[in-house]
């Protein structure tokens, strides 16, 4: 009946090793962006105080662009991609996290009513 088909499906979760790769992939990702933005970064801030003994002057406002465009795409698509992973798993568990939560006891009741 329907009453066993919403209780059974409050136990069905997503599968751990498809949430978990996900999980790992993002990480990963957003360890790449912040090493490769401390490295730009790295690299405008030696040109700026002159440390690179004047070799680079005209190539920092270039740094200074490729600094803020690794800004926006090491700030942007790690987010980005976090909140689609939280949406995720808490799709992936409506029954589970109060934000997602269908009021299933409510409905149990009703289904018994009508029945």
């Amino acid at each position: 009946g329907s009453i066993r088909d919403v209780k059974i499906m409050r136990k069905v979760k997503a599968p751990f090793v498809y949430t978990h790769t996900l999980a790992c992939l993002v990480h990963f990702n957003t360890v790449i962006n912040s090493v490769s933005f401390g490295i730009i970064l790295g690299m405008t801030v030696q040109v700026a105080v002159g440390k690179d003994g004047g070799k680079f002057d005209l190539h920092f406002p270039h740094l200074v662009i490729s600094l803020f465009i690794q800004l926006c795409m090491s700030m942007v698509a790690p987010w980005m991609y976090l909140t689609v992973l939280e949406v995720c798993v808490c799709v992936g568990q409506p029954f589970t996290f109060l934000d997602t939560k269908i009021p299933s006891l409510h409905l149990i009741e009703n289904l018994e009513d009508d029945l």
